[in-house]
């Protein structure tokens, strides 16, 4: 079975960036789903049924990529719990049997979250503004948490290149 290894946090804080360092050192990885999902749609009114219809397609979607993962392990831009954070944000619940199925989710075997950087909206976020963000983020973490996950935080640095070093090192510690 594939090790999967989560890069996660709020908006901007460098997931996507870090993803593509470690892909060009090699390692396999799956893009951010939400991204593809939200691009899709990006022409809905963000209302209550829009939002409900999203988290369920990346929900669904974020699944299904991960099942079809091979080798020996790879990182994921998000997992199915930063979903959670969205809907509690969006939604102001859960949607029950989502967390049901994600009680028979494989667990992933380590979370990495990546410490904030200045919030630069990019005309697809739904964040507003950099207070919206962090919000977004102490959400995902306690996402996380609340399914028994003790996420490592990977601080910032001055390059991308240091925060990849940094993950692998840390996985390397522990073998």
């Amino acid at each position: 079975m594939t090790k999967k290894y989560v890069l996660t946090g709020g908006p901007c804080c460098g997931k996507t960036t870090l993803l593509h360092e470690l892909e060009m050192l090699g390692h396999s990885v799956l893009s951010e789903v939400a991204r593809g999902v939200i691009e899709q749609r990006v022409d809905q009114p963000l209302n209550y049924q829009e939002s409900l219809i999203r988290q369920e397609l990346i929900f669904n979607r974020q699944v299904e990529m991960e099942e079809k993962l091979g080798g020996d392990h790879a990182f994921l831009d998000r997992g199915i719990f930063d979903n959670f954070a969205y809907q509690q944000h969006l939604l102001g619940h859960l949607i029950p049997e989502y967390i049901d199925l994600s009680l028979n989710h494989p667990r992933y075997d380590e979370i990495f979250v990546l410490n904030r950087l200045v919030f630069q909206n990019d005309g697809l976020r739904i964040e507003k503004d950099d207070n919206e963000a962090e919000k977004l983020h102490n959400l995902i973490i306690d996402s996380y948490k609340s399914f028994g996950y003790n996420p490592v935080f990977v601080p910032v640095f001055d390059n991308p290149q240091k925060r990849a070093e940094f993950v692998l090192n840390y996985l390397g510690e522990k073998k």
